[in-house]
């Protein structure tokens, strides 16, 4: 056989491994998460009975089974190592929680989490960079994040605590501890149809709302003009915003659910009930 056939067979062999990118999905290493920072995170996290907690990188299970001991909530743990699962599932057993917490040997970023109303996190920057966009696709609107020190950039933050803890200075060498809130919105971008009362519109307007994870807002047309929205927020399903239209600051508050948007719209004089209808998604 000569030289020319060695080669290409060395090639051949080679290449499946050549074809086949390594996950970077190693996020972060297990680090214990202090007692008092456990504690922080689910009094942020505002838990409650029934509550589902999955923990993303949840090591020892600490996080999970405080949450089912003390508040009574179900909690699913994800983490990567068997060992680590063993200890969780040890502690559990020792705990008695083991009936309301389970802990999935898996990979993070593709285990199923849609079941969640809070997500708790404390991973390396960028990995926690990467769930962003998943957090906002598959969670549903209303679901609590708590991140341990590093912000789910580039997404604002709905509220943050910072706190001093010396037991931490030999993890990262420093005391400092910041956690970080948000709530997932409601997936409103797109085009839809908006219904005010006659008073303030005499027929259906024109609104295109644009969503991204650091910004949300909108125009509205009545095919004659263009007016756009003021100060509009998402907090889960809540919607609010302003309009100038026709010469009247318009008030909007209400609530999103799937296609629709309804609620209470109040300007000088008025005060009803306006609706919105999806039109179609905006493209991603």
């Amino acid at each position: 056989m000569n030289l020319r056939w060695l080669v290409a067979l060395a090639v051949l062999a080679f290449a499946p491994a050549l074809a086949q990118e390594p996950k970077d999905n190693i996020a972060g290493p297990y680090v214990p998460t202090p007692w008092v920072i456990v504690d922080a995170m689910l009094k942020l996290a505002d838990i409650r009975a029934d509550d589902v907690v999955y923990d993303l990188g949840s090591g020892d299970g600490r996080l999970v089974i405080t949450a089912a001991k003390r508040y009574k909530a179900r909690g699913v743990g994800v983490e990567l190592q068997p060992e680590l699962i063993e200890l969780a599932n040890a502690g559990a057993k020792k705990e008695e929680v083991a009936d309301r917490v389970k802990f999935i040997q898996g990979d993070l970023f593709e285990t199923d989490i849609r079941e969640a109303t809070v997500v708790t996190l404390y991973l390396l920057p960028r990995f926690v960079t990467r769930l962003v966009p998943r957090f906002m696709a598959e969670l549903r609107p209303g679901t609590r994040i708590v991140s341990h020190d590093y912000p789910l950039s580039p997404w604002k933050a709905d509220k943050d605590v910072s706190m001093d803890v010396p037991e931490k200075e030999f993890i990262s060498g420093t005391t400092w501890t910041r956690l970080y809130y948000y709530v997932v919105p409601a997936r409103i971008r797109g085009e839809w149809e908006l219904i005010l009362p006659k008073q303030l519109a005499r027929g259906p307007l024109s609104l295109e709302v644009n969503q991204e994870p650091h910004t949300v807002g909108g125009l509205v047309s009545d095919g004659r003009s263009e007016d756009y929205l003021r100060d509009m927020q998402v907090l889960g399903e809540k919607v609010s915003f302003g309009l100038l239209y026709n010469g009247k600051m318009i008030a909007f508050e209400g609530k999103a659910a799937g296609d629709t948007m309804s609620g209470e719209v109040s300007a000088k004089g008025v005060k009803g009930s306006w609706s919105a209808k999806r039109r179609s998604a905006a493209p991603k």
